[in-house]
């Protein structure tokens, strides 16, 4: 006997049931009935073993030979699913599975005019048969309760892709501080001022804003709203966005990789410097005065009271001298060649105490790893370890210290700055533009390298900062505040450098040119230390400036890497989801013996070659692709529904017409402008 319902396939079902009946005569008898229901297409012999003790005692009890049966109660209703491949399905009327081994099952008409009945459900991939937990009268037995029912089949079911539920921050201000913390980092108070000197002073300013207008503001919110709405890291977004350019994530990926290598040996000469501030309590700082086994005959102490009465010094020999018949030609010439080539004791305790560069060959033989620079390194990345290894969790909580400490320092150094004698003559400086400097290409190229390094657009850190927050979070505002405070601290840390340079360039009677002449990225440890040594209690103000560094730099670490893990947990779920901590763990250790080499004699060519040549050229490009790929094919009018459906408002002409068309031509204009230059330059 046989029953099929149209539109489903059948499932062998073959039960040997000793049951109960009660014939006309009343008496009770046991019969064994066993039904077999065929199917086509399934060939699988298991056979349902049934086994139910109701409260009368009457038994269903298993004939079969194999499956085995798994018995569970279940309270929920589930909808009747469709056929496939690997879940074969068969629904049943409540009354149909009471009656299995007592008579036919109903037919299909039957079952298409009782649609408000209970139902069954079986399922191959676990063969489920559930239905409500209820009581059932029936004509022989008294009531008895349907439970849900597992078997186990032949075949597996098809292996599922791992979610990984993701965090959200557990305030708003954590996330303003992750991105100001990251946005905010040493390029502010290092990259920032370097620049500004080197390309004509205030004229940096003009190009820079305007860049920070049409190219690096965008981008900037770009990436805050494309994380938002996908929340996802630099490999699965995308997906989304387009696949053709899945290679930008790798790309951004050996990027960060790049910068975890380079920039946290820069952290680590602040941790140099912390821990001598650290030992010099109570006495001088070690770089304030010369006369160390380092300095050189050219040196000259931070404090220029000693510079003046070596000056002196010398003259007083030479009058002296001069009334002798000894010839004092050679003494009295290198006295005042010593004036004349004076080096600042600042200087020579960074390039030859700290790096040692007087021990290096350059590239040709880089010399011993200095280990003592190693484990600053090692330290550095410890604390980076512990600081992500929960993920935002940890990280959330951090940043409420790394990100404001900062700010405290820089207000008291720019207080001490501008009081200093001079300060006037390196301010001065600092604002006055110098127009004509504008026709060179090579200041646009300098902001657009400062925007992108400092904003951060392209390293992939917005968008995996931004995956955490909640789909409703106004990512236009906090793109707003965020890359305005950007571009404050990094002003305010120009006049605390340029007040400092003034003083420096008067006391030794130099222009602010002459002054910081060949210090190029290394400004800022050299110039600031100069000045903390020029204040009273200078040991702990040294304590504060570089424990301000360090928190800036770690911030923007935090931010580099959690690029990194994020996007590897998000597009290896099932390998690297699950294991955040051993995820953390190793990237770490790649960066860590990746940045070795900079612990060497040569370790500033290496950071000099990988900041400039390698890291700055390659973030442009990037960026300019992922403006292309989100503007042009993923399209802004998308991207303009997706920020209307998370903010509730839609990007105004101004911001798509930017994205579609004006920040791809500024990026093709920053990217290409040394060929530019040198075509130029040629034809003239």
């Amino acid at each position: 006997m046989s029953s099929t319902i149209p539109g489903r396939p059948s499932m062998p079902l073959i039960t040997n049931k000793k049951s109960s009946s009660t014939n006309n005569n009343g008496s009770t008898s046991n019969t064994d009935t066993k039904r077999a229901i065929s199917t086509e297409g399934l060939t699988d012999t298991s056979v349902l073993a049934i086994k139910k003790e109701s409260s009368s005692g009457f038994n269903y009890q298993s004939l079969t030979e194999t499956s085995p049966l798994n018995v569970s109660k279940t309270n929920r209703k589930l909808p009747i699913r469709s056929h496939s491949s690997t879940n074969v399905e068969l629904s049943y009327h409540l009354q149909q599975l009471k009656n299995i081994g007592k008579r036919k099952p109903t037919t299909a008409s039957d079952d298409r005019n009782n649609d408000n009945e209970e139902r069954t459900h079986l399922t191959s991939s676990n063969l489920k048969v559930e239905c409500d937990d209820i009581k059932t009268e029936t004509s022989i037995h008294k009531p008895m309760e349907i439970e849900k029912i597992r078997l186990s089949l032949p075949w597996k079911p098809a292996k599922q892709k791992v979610t990984i539920e993701r965090d959200s921050w557990d305030h708003k201000i954590e996330f303003l501080l992750a991105v100001i913390g990251y946005a905010v980092d040493l390029g502010n108070v290092w990259r920032f001022p370097t620049a500004v000197y080197l390309n004509g002073g205030g004229a940096f300013f003009i190009p820079y804003f305007i860049l920070l207008l049409f190219g690096g503001l965008p981008l900037f919110y770009m990436e805050l709203a494309l994380g938002q709405y996908h929340r996802s890291g630099i490999f699965t977004v995308w997906k989304y966005i387009c696949p053709l350019v899945k290679g930008v994530g790798w790309a951004t990926l050996l990027i960060n990789f790049m910068m975890a290598m380079f920039y946290n040996t820069i952290i680590s000469w602040a941790v140099f410097y912390l821990v001598k501030s650290f030992n010099s309590i109570g006495s001088e700082l070690p770089w304030k005065h010369c006369g160390h086994s380092w300095n050189t005959a050219c040196c000259v102490a931070a404090d220029i009271t000693e510079y003046e009465n070596k000056v002196e010094s010398a003259n007083i020999t030479k009058q002296l001298f001069n009334k002798t018949t000894i010839n004092t030609t050679p003494l009295t010439t290198k006295s005042m060649e010593y004036c004349n080539r004076s080096v600042y004791s600042t200087e020579e305790y960074f390039y030859r105490r700290l790096q040692e560069v007087d021990k290096a060959d350059g590239f040709n033989n880089l010399g011993k790893i200095k280990w003592e620079l190693a484990l600053y390194l090692l330290i550095v990345f410890v604390i980076v370890y512990f600081a992500l290894w929960k993920g935002i969790k940890s990280s959330g909580k951090a940043v409420w210290i790394t990100a404001i400490a900062p700010y405290i320092v820089l207000i008291i150094l720019l207080i001490r700055g501008i009081t200093l004698s001079g300060a006037s003559i390196g301010i001065e400086f600092y604002l006055k533009p110098k127009i004509e400097l504008l026709k060179s290409f090579t200041i646009w190229n300098a902001a657009a390298t400062q925007i992108f390094f400092s904003l951060g657009p392209g390293f992939g850190v917005l968008l995996a900062l931004s995956s955490y927050n909640k789909f409703h979070n106004n990512c236009y505002r906090d793109a707003l505040i965020t890359s305005t405070i950007n571009c404050a601290t990094s002003l305010l840390a120009g006049f605390v450098v340029f007040s400092t340079l003034g003083h420096m360039a008067s006391v030794s009677r130099k222009t602010i040119q002459e002054v910081i002449e060949d210090q190029g990225s290394e400004l800022v440890f050299i110039v600031y230390p100069h000045t903390i040594a020029l204040m009273k209690w200078s040991s702990l103000w040294s304590i504060l400036f570089f424990f301000m560094l360090i928190t800036l730099g770690i911030d923007s670490t935090f931010g580099g890497l959690e690029s990194i893990i994020t996007g590897l947990c998000d597009e290896f779920p099932n390998i690297l989801g699950r294991h955040r901590s051993l995820v953390v763990l190793g990237v770490l250790v790649i960066c860590y013996l990746g940045a070795l080499p900079t612990c060497t004699y040569s370790g500033d060519y290496i950071v000099n070659l990988m900041n400039e040549i390698v890291v700055a050229p390659a973030i442009l490009l990037v960026v300019f692709i992922e403006c292309i790929a989100v503007s042009w094919f993923y399209g802004v009018n998308r991207l303009a529904n997706d920020i209307k459906a998370m903010i509730g408002a839609r990007p105004s002409l101004f911001w798509r017409s930017i994205w579609y068309l004006i920040s791809p031509i500024f990026l093709l204009v920053s990217n290409n402008v040394k060929a530019m230059s040198y075509v130029i330059r040629k034809k003239l």
